[in-house]
């Protein structure tokens, strides 16, 4: 880490003196990104992408109002020009008395205890890393002789750098490494095909597992095959942890301060009000170890912290950073999300999760005397973020005495997810994370399935 703080120093310490009697207050946003990619079709390289990209983003507030400039050339001239352009674009804007850089933060948590950072990056050649999407394509065809093509065998690596200086007395920087790979299979038998997918992720390389990845795809594809369509019906359900994670994602707006005050949110008025089932414990949370979003601080250099969300169902609090709060009258919860030095930062999520339960998931369907398992939808994309209403095109399995019975298909539920959420009867064990946002399988007490 030493040596990347030293690099950034050549940028930020030019720009700390240009910026010096020039501003009322400023922001300096300097990363560094660097990233690889491969995908393997039919046992070779289909694709192969490198990438890096490096710049800084700089933020001044003078007489209450804001500017916002960015550059990838780092010359003495190219941020002098930054700091004109910024400063100048500054007295055109509007006055906001809510603008404010955060202070000087106590960790809660430190870099190396978060877990992000694998030293190997820089250490395996390129040929591992190919070979790494081939052997994920590999597993997926050697799983069953009814995989007949596999889509999108591919394998991504990179290595994320930043550092945040403001004229508060803010000095600090955040590191981290992300590996994923992923595959989709499609199974064919009988003029029918069905398709799987699955992915690994984490901050390690060993979090990418190519066996697992394809036998996982090739399994989820396969166990849909020969699958039938169900009459309309009501009736209770489990939902497979990946399908609550897409649930929990079109939920996670409604948690954002500034949805909140821009009327945008499911959550308007809620605040201190059961708004889901008892059973139902929502965090979000920036310092879990190894987790996708987690920092030592947000994207403005304010302390991470974890916030409950939901508490057995009731609506304990949003997520804000330093302007939203001071728009709201409170904290800032160390929520501030950028993505890049190009970017202007805003609220968002970091890791957003629904607390698991003690039953693994195979108990939870022994719960369920005659119902569904649920393991795909479509659409989710469609669902309101405002009403919270859906209609959605869903897949899975018919369940009768406490197992799976036989896959269904050409399934629509409807309704609305904040009553779905008040059905959940019981959370699983099996929680999973889809990079931020992570989810157990969940059981709902009723669901109603339009079939044929």
């Amino acid at each position: 880490m030493k040596e990347k703080v030293e690099g950034s120093e050549k940028v930020i310490g030019p720009l700390r003196r240009l910026l010096k009697g020039r501003a009322g207050a400023y922001e300096i946003f300097y990363s560094v990104d660097t990233g690889f990619g491969v995908e393997a079709k039919d046992a070779r390289v289909d694709s192969l992408k490198l990438r890096s990209n490096e710049g800084v983003g700089l933020r001044t507030i003078s007489g209450g109002r804001q500017g916002f400039g960015f550059s990838s050339v780092l010359t003495e001239d190219a941020l002098e020009d930054l700091v004109k352009k910024t400063i100048g674009g500054s007295a055109e804007a509007a006055k906001d008395e809510f603008l404010s850089f955060p202070g000087p933060a106590e960790k809660a948590a430190s870099e190396e205890a978060l877990r992000l950072y694998d030293g190997s990056f820089e250490k395996t050649p390129e040929e591992e890393k190919i070979k790494t999407a081939l052997d994920i394509e590999k597993s997926a065809r050697a799983f069953d002789a009814r995989v007949k093509r596999v889509r999108k065998a591919s394998y991504s690596e990179s290595v994320h750098f930043s550092r945040i200086v403001n004229s508060n007395g803010v000095d600090t920087s955040h590191r981290a490494t992300f590996y994923s790979g992923s595959v989709t299979a499609v199974a064919e038998k009988d003029n029918e095909s069905e398709m799987g997918w699955e992915i690994g992720m984490g901050h390690d390389r060993n979090s990418v597992e190519p066996g697992k990845i394809g036998r996982g795809a090739a399994e989820n594809a396969v166990r849909l095959l020969g699958a039938r369509k169900l009459k309309t019906i009501k009736c209770p359900a489990v939902i497979e942890n990946t399908v609550a994670c897409e649930f929990l994602e079109s939920l996670a707006g409604s948690f954002l301060g500034d949805n909140v005050i821009k009327g945008k949110s499911m959550l308007i008025g809620k605040a201190g009000k059961k708004v889901a089932s008892a059973k139902l414990n929502i965090f979000d949370d920036g310092i879990l170890p190894g987790g996708w979003a987690s920092s030592s601080f947000d994207g403005e250099g304010a302390g991470r912290g974890r916030t409950a969300l939901l508490e057995a169902g009731v609506c304990r609090a949003f997520l804000y950073d330093t302007y939203w709060a001071a728009r709201a009258k409170t904290r800032s919860t160390g929520n501030s999300a950028r993505s890049n030095f190009k970017s202007y930062p805003g609220i968002g999520i970091s890791n957003l999760y629904i607390e698991k339960g003690e039953k693994d998931a195979k108990e939870l369907l022994k719960d369920v005397s005659k119902g569904l398992f649920i393991t795909e939808v479509l659409g989710v994309h469609t669902i309101n973020p405002v009403s919270g209403d859906f209609s959605l095109g869903a897949s899975g399995f018919w369940v009768e005495g406490g197992g799976a019975e036989y896959p269904v298909r050409g399934m629509a539920i409807s309704g609305n997810l904040l009553d779905l959420f008040s059905k959940v009867d019981g959370c699983a064990s099996d929680i999973r994370f889809i990079g931020s946002i992570g989810a157990p399988s969940l059981l709902i007490n009723e669901i109603e399935a339009s079939g044929t």
